[in-house]
């Protein structure tokens, strides 16, 4: 429980207790019950859209989700999905990529690639019937459990870095373990969609981190949280035409 808590209050801003002394071993471990927290988003979410459904239209109910989200995980991980566009997009150099990935500052293909981001999340959430809710539960734990290939299959880029304990601390026996339990409550929850979206998702981020693991010679926290971001768009893209 120290962990998911670790894990609920760093990826979230829901008001709980902060756990004390942390070590940084404890930290790096955390990363484990992250679809766990993604499970805690979920419910959170499809309660407000069950609570707020009778009495909004849909494209209204659709911005107060994405709103609700945003809300609940502090926008933490748009921010390394911004960053990581900033850097991939501006086809410079592997290291200049990764200059521009550190400097906080935002640019215009962060810019973009975020209003694109997000039209694309908030076109899905309006379009979500009530019988299609129990997506809301899958798609931030699925999110929360893809990144990891990212963690545990390639190199961290830089020498230090906020990610690089997540890469050293990271197996695949809790990842596929994991995987079998948000496979069979995707599946519970929407039938075989939940599961394809699953495969989908996992198959995508795996090809984009390959990819980009090649260019930069590794991996790094931004892209960390850009992988969790569009892992929730592919569930999406994958699972909707399942949708009732």
């Amino acid at each position: 429980m120290r962990g998911f808590l670790i894990a609920l209050t760093f990826f979230t801003r829901i008001p709980l207790p902060i756990p004390k002394d942390v070590t940084a071993e404890e930290f790096t471990r955390s990363y484990r019950f992250y679809p766990l927290v993604g499970l805690v988003i979920g419910l959170l979410l499809w309660l407000l859209a069950q609570a707020l459904v009778p009495y909004y239209p849909p494209l209204v109910l659709g911005a107060l989700l994405l709103a609700a989200e945003l809300i609940l995980t502090g926008g933490i991980h748009l921010d390394g999905f911004m960053d990581s566009m900033d850097g991939l997009l501006s086809a410079r150099s592997p290291e200049r990529i990764l200059e521009i990935m550190k400097d906080s500052r935002v640019g215009a293909h962060a810019s973009m690639a975020l209003v694109g981001l997000l039209l694309l999340k908030f076109a899905f959430l309006a379009s979500l019937t009530p019988s299609a809710f129990a997506v809301l539960i899958v798609m931030p734990m699925l999110s929360r459990w893809v990144f990891q290939i990212g963690v545990i299959r390639f190199p961290y880029a830089r020498s230090q870095g906020l990610g690089k304990g997540f890469h050293e601390s990271s197996g695949w026996i809790p990842f596929l373990l994991s995987g079998g339990l948000i496979g069979g409550i995707s599946y519970f929850l929407l039938g075989l969609g939940g599961p394809l979206a699953l495969g989908v998702t996992a198959l995508l981020i795996t090809f984009m981190a390959s990819k980009i693991s090649k260019l930069l010679g590794g991996l790094t926290g931004d892209l960390y949280g850009a992988f969790i971001e569009l892992a929730e768009v592919i569930c999406l893209l994958a699972v909707f035409p399942f949708l009732s």
